[in-house]
């Protein structure tokens, strides 16, 4: 999987852009507000449909006009395809059209034809943040590697649209709890999809984080565990009817999903330190990688916005993600040569424990143009 070249109209802070990638390893360098973050949301947005960042899509369009554009030649299995994301503002809301070698597609139609891994700050979230940032992964990886799932999760959308706004107008005696009926049965159909799906990919997605994590964590033991519906999933939505019309909501589902994640044991959430977090984090992404690439066939293109994390002088104060000793890093560097796709990357940083031993273990500037070479 290889992204040949990348046009940008009025994204973001990008009036115009050009670009032709490289084959291996591309790194962006520059200042904070640059707009290295924005480059690797319109390349991510090509497999996804949408932004991982935002919400609004409006907020996409960038102040030269009304309407922005991403465009793309992306390679997969010795094919070139032309992908299109369009955006136009109409209102308070943006409209959205996509294409596929100039044909248009839905959104649910886009993902499959370019695949990405991403690793944003943010993603610390993953073990810190609530639970919608790990439902958030598992559909990232879900609507590129699993036929029909970005469908599902479009159908779970409308239906929980229609329920909760049904919900409502039987709270106030303006439709009887009888039009819930073929509702609740989507929401079980469609939901026991989507749960489905995703407890087969943390069943796959364990072992392999665990086994990275045992790898660059000096044997620390990594596990995930999905918490899906209850397994009598009708029965629980039809015994949820009063407390939903209580809050005007649906609460059973797989919009309620969530991932536990454990270090030796014990919740990471609250037991590990930051860098255990983003050590774990690290095992997840890579080990995303590792799957996507074996139900693909090929590897994807790799995106790693800041890997320093956040501040400038970052690593000069606080251990990096890599790990805590360089034998840890070298460890991590293992992992990442193995995995030769195609690297974007905002930062240049060290990947040392601290500004003292920078000079005797190599500064990531240097390193990160030889992590592929060999």
């Amino acid at each position: 999987m290889l992204l040949r070249r990348l046009q940008l109209r009025n994204h973001r802070n990008y009036a115009h852009l050009d670009l032709e990638m490289g084959p291996g390893v591309n790194v962006f360098i520059g200042a904070n507000g640059q707009g290295k973050t924005n480059l690797l949301e319109a390349v991510a947005m090509l497999a996804l449909s949408a932004s991982p960042r935002s919400r609004r899509e409006s907020e996409l369009i960038g102040p030269v006009a009304a309407a922005s554009r991403i465009e793309a030649e992306v390679e997969s299995a010795g094919r070139r395809v032309e992908l299109t994301i369009a955006l136009e503002q109409g209102g308070e809301r943006a409209h959205r059209v996509i294409e596929v070698d100039g044909a248009r597609r839905r959104a649910f139609e886009l993902p499959g034809h370019f695949r990405v891994t991403l690793f944003w700050p943010d993603d610390l979230g993953l073990v810190k943040a609530g639970p919608e940032l790990r439902r958030r992964f598992l559909n990232q990886i879900l609507v590129q590697v699993e036929p029909g799932y970005a469908r599902a999760l479009a159908g779970l959308k409308r239906v929980l649209e229609q329920r909760n706004s049904l919900l409502k107008q039987i709270a106030v005696g303006e439709e009887a709890a009888g039009v819930l009926e073929v509702w609740d049965d989507e929401l079980v159909r469609i939901g026991g999809q989507i749960s489905t799906a995703r407890a087969a990919l943390v069943r796959q997605l364990g072992p392999q984080a665990a086994e990275r994590h045992a790898e660059i964590s000096a044997g620390e033991r990594l596990e995930i565990h999905y918490q899906g519906p209850p397994d009598d999933f009708t029965a629980a939505v039809h015994n949820s009817l009063p407390e939903d019309l209580r809050r005007g909501s649906t609460s059973i589902g797989p919009h309620r999903d969530d991932v536990r994640i454990l270090l030796d044991g014990r919740e990471a959430r609250g037991y590990g330190s930051q860098g255990q977090q983003r050590t774990a984090v690290v095992s997840l992404k890579l080990a995303e990688a590792a799957l996507v690439a074996a139900r693909t066939g090929e590897r994807r293109v790799l995106l790693l916005d800041d890997v320093r994390g956040p501040g400038r002088d970052h690593l000069s104060r606080r251990r990096p993600i890599s790990a805590r000793t360089p034998c840890r890093r070298r460890s991590l560097e293992g992992q990442l040569r193995s995995d030769r796709g195609l690297w974007i990357s905002w930062a240049i940083s060290c990947l040392e424990c601290s500004a003292a031993n920078r000079a005797a273990a190599g500064c990531w500037g240097a390193r990160s143009r030889a992590l592929f070479a060999t």
